[in-house]
């Protein structure tokens, strides 16, 4: 059998945090993920890689999950860490299972003949092979039917200036940039998909955040969730089943709709929340496109409602444009 290989499972993985958790994000499942977001209010530039799925399993074993986030959002710099169960993977003791079962009765790599050519024997290995990678993308993709993955995550975000002499701007006894660290988000999540073209997830936070780096500034305590569904609508290339990405990684390309919602609510030192807003409900529908593994592009228009000292609804689009990398061949 050739070498097992990484599949693109992220049904919804980088969409179901658009807004408030975005940044610290951790539901991706891909070895790599970069995101740029863009819109009136706010710039976020992201990435999640999972190093480890570069390294054999046999000596990482479940830490091939572990997933490093690194992000940008409006000058405030976060770094994370996920720890993550995925038993779609090729690797787990599932996917073990149903692969050695799908290549049971596979047949050996054809000998060439004695009186063969060169060229007929050329082209029954090319047979040979795609049977091979069309046996594996079946069992790939019974592998996401009905798959649970679960993660674990830690993330730390900075403000913008972390270090240099303290100051006092405005003369107000009062050092401005005093504190160095903006939050610290604890978040556990799990994703259901159903299929390759259907999944949901839930995803429990707790944030400890400062409103700015004043000297007099104290950590407010939130705790939050986030849902979304996402499911495929369209297939943007019907002969899919035969492109090398899908043989080998399970990518389709497609157009996927949902939407998501994240709630965020302070329950401690409410006095010092930023802007005055201590409860944020936010629902975004959104269409993704995925051209192909490296040309993705999602449109999304949350509805912002804002409560505390001000009570509003807000309504604005961003775009992101996303890049996918599932293995490196």
């Amino acid at each position: 059998m050739p070498t097992k290989g990484h599949i693109y499972s992220s049904v919804i993985g980088n969409n179901s945090e658009p807004v408030i958790y975005n940044s610290v994000n951790l539901n991706s499942y891909e070895l790599l993920t970069t995101n740029i977001q863009v819109s009136k209010e706010e710039n976020l530039q992201k990435m999640v890689f999972a190093p480890l799925k570069l390294v054999d399993y046999s000596q990482v074993g479940f830490l091939r999950e572990t997933r490093i986030n690194i992000a940008q959002k409006n000058g405030v710099s976060t770094f994370g860490l996920g720890l993550g169960f995925d038993n779609s993977s090729p690797y787990s003791k599932r996917g073990d299972m149903k692969i050695s079962s799908a290549f049971k009765d596979f047949p050996p790599l054809p000998v060439q003949g004695k009186d063969e050519k060169d060229y007929i024997y050329e082209i029954r290995k090319h047979k040979y092979y795609y049977s091979m990678d069309s046996v594996y993308a079946e069992t790939y993709k019974k592998l996401l039917t009905n798959s649970v993955k679960i993660t674990a995550g830690y993330n730390i975000s900075l403000f913008e200036i972390i270090g240099g002499d303290k100051v006092d701007a405005d003369n107000d006894t009062i050092i401005d940039n005093y504190h160095v660290v903006e939050s610290n988000n604890y978040s556990l999540g799990i994703t259901y998909a159903f299929s390759l073209k259907r999944a949901v997830s839930l995803t429990l936070h707790h944030s400890l955040k400062r409103g700015s780096q004043n000297e007099d500034e104290r950590l407010v305590s939130y705790s939050g969730w986030s849902f979304s569904y996402a499911q495929q609508i369209c297939i943007l290339n019907k002969r899919y089943e035969r492109t090398p990405d899908y043989l080998k990684s399970l990518f389709i390309p497609s157009i996927t709709g949902g939407a998501s919602i994240e709630f965020q609510n302070a329950t401690k030192n409410k006095t010092y929340v930023k802007n005055g807003i201590t409860e944020t409900l936010v629902i975004t529908p959104f269409l993704e496109f995925k051209i192909n593994p490296k040309n993705q592009f999602r449109i999304g228009i949350p509805i912002k409602k804002y409560s505390g000292m001000t009570n509003e609804t807000a309504l604005g689009p961003f775009i992101q444009w996303t890049l996918q990398i599932a293995k490196i061949d």
